[in-house]
């Protein structure tokens, strides 16, 4: 069993006095005034209450409330570990990337909706540690050269199948870098397979295609 007390006083000169009689108690966050676990004021007039938590799943961070100044229970400003910390103990900016191992937290150990990019600090959030692939022109298939790279001069659309498998249409992102007017056509899943259709409109100056694909998984 873990226990917790907290003692209340007021000064007169540099004398401390006991307050005795105050409601206190121990709200999770989010908890009301009347959901809150009630210390007891243990010696009578002594200003000094405690309470006992018996089980560990009761354990961790809770915030203190009290009635001085509003008879239905108000935040006292003070909060309180008991036992081991849990989740409702973690605050803002209180971990970083440095201090979680690889691999301690997986996806499934993570409910839906739990992180926004509200969470997300913009320096942690790299390319790397997205759910993404890249393909480039050594994965398309010409049309009519089926040839791989297709033939830019001979060809008018390049296929593109994608090597994950996934759930939903992720985002792509198509980046040209030769001089020809190269696009993409259109995008579909079916079942669990994407394909990627671009299109060759203009050439100018290029000899061969030259760009990149990437899929962000949503």
């Amino acid at each position: 069993m873990y226990k917790f007390a907290i003692g209340y006083y007021t000064m007169e000169g540099t004398i401390r006095k006991p307050r005795t009689g105050v409601d206190v108690r121990l709200l999770r966050p989010g908890q009301t005034w009347v959901e809150g676990r009630r210390l007891i004021e243990i010696v009578p007039d002594s200003g000094y209450y405690e309470i006992g938590i018996q089980n560990e799943v009761d354990c961790g961070f809770y915030e203190i409330w009290d009635n001085l100044g509003n008879s239905l229970g108000q935040f006292s400003g003070k909060t309180c570990m008991i036992g081991k910390m849990d989740a409702r103990g973690l605050q803002n900016s209180c971990i970083y990337a440095n201090h979680i191992l690889d691999g301690a937290i997986t996806a499934n150990k993570i409910a839906n909706g739990a992180i926004s990019k509200s969470h997300l600090a913009v320096e942690i959030l790299t390319l790397s540690k997205l759910e993404h692939e890249i393909q480039d022109q050594t994965k398309g298939v010409g049309d009519n050269s089926q040839s791989t790279p297709a033939v830019i001069t001979e060809d008018k659309i390049i296929t593109h199948v994608l090597d994950k498998e996934y759930q939903e249409l992720p985002q792509i992102i198509f980046t040209n870098m030769c001089d020809a007017f190269l696009y993409v056509v259109d995008a579909k899943l079916d079942g669990n397979i994407v394909t990627v259709t671009l299109g060759i409109s203009q050439v100018y100056t290029a000899t061969e295609p030259f760009y990149t694909l990437i899929a962000l998984a949503k």
